[in-house]
């Protein structure tokens, strides 16, 4: 009884932080690129400070989130291989940080603005050329890097749901398919040939993964949770290590 009540737990957990890091990815990368990716944008980042420091910290909401869900769906990795489970969480850990390395480029921008407001009209380039390179590491690190342990993660996990049926399976295809898209278009965006800024041609290769995490998983996990019938089978008798029987 007490191993059921902490399951359930576990789920409505799991289900709020796929719903609380989605809003602070969504919301934060509304309120930074509002001011970001404004035309003038040297000049309005450091008066506007305040809404681009409101936004960081909903990303670093989204990043303290989505290592809590490694943590919590570690023990349920383990139960079939402690290997898969290390991936996972090492995975999600890679992306936190690949995202806090970005928001601290963009944060850079904050005095680098209110030093270029002081300088006037003199030596704009500099200031230009210095903001344009944090700007791009910025970008880089909180999209195209870090889609990359975004998209290995979620294929390590959905091929992990596919398998035991933990979840209805068509809802684990649907992950497997947009966490698949995320490697490619990770690469294809780091070459240049790909944009999946918001509102750009290759954002539209996040939908899947954003039905998965937004819509299917939280609310399976809130009216359902996993099944029990897994669960309950798993916990009366440890699963093979499908790595070691593979090799």
């Amino acid at each position: 009884m007490t191993s059921n009540v902490s399951l359930r737990r576990t789920e409505i957990l799991l289900a709020s932080l796929w719903l609380l890091t989605a809003f602070g990815a969504i919301a934060g990368t509304g309120l930074m690129n509002s001011v970001l990716e404004a035309p003038d944008y040297l000049t309005t980042i450091f008066p506007s400070s305040t809404t681009v420091i409101i936004g960081m910290l909903l990303w670093l909401v989204n990043d303290f989130g989505i290592v809590l869900i490694g943590l919590l769906m570690f023990p349920i990795l383990k139960k079939q291989s402690e290997r898969i489970a290390l991936t996972y969480l090492s995975m999600r850990m890679f992306e936190a940080i690949f995202l806090i390395v970005g928001v601290i480029f963009a944060m850079l921008l904050i005095p680098l603005s209110q030093e270029f407001i002081k300088a006037g009209a003199t030596d704009t380039t500099s200031y230009q050329a210095i903001a344009s390179v944090l700007k791009q590491a910025e970008y880089w690190f909180m999209t195209p890097m870090q889609l990359i342990p975004l998209g290995l993660g979620g294929v390590i996990l959905t091929s992990f749901l596919y398998r035991t049926k933990l979840v209805p399976r068509f809802i684990a295809i649907v992950g497997l398919i947009g966490y698949g898209l995320l490697l490619p278009s990770a690469i294809l965006t780091l070459l240049g040939v790909l944009d999946t800024l918001p509102g750009a041609p290759g954002s539209l290769l996040v939908i899947p993964v954003a039905v998965f995490e937004i819509i299917l998983m939280p609310i399976w996990l809130y009216t359902k949770g996993f099944n029990g019938a897994v669960t309950a089978s798993e916990s009366a008798q440890p699963a093979p290590n499908l790595l070691l029987n593979a090799a």
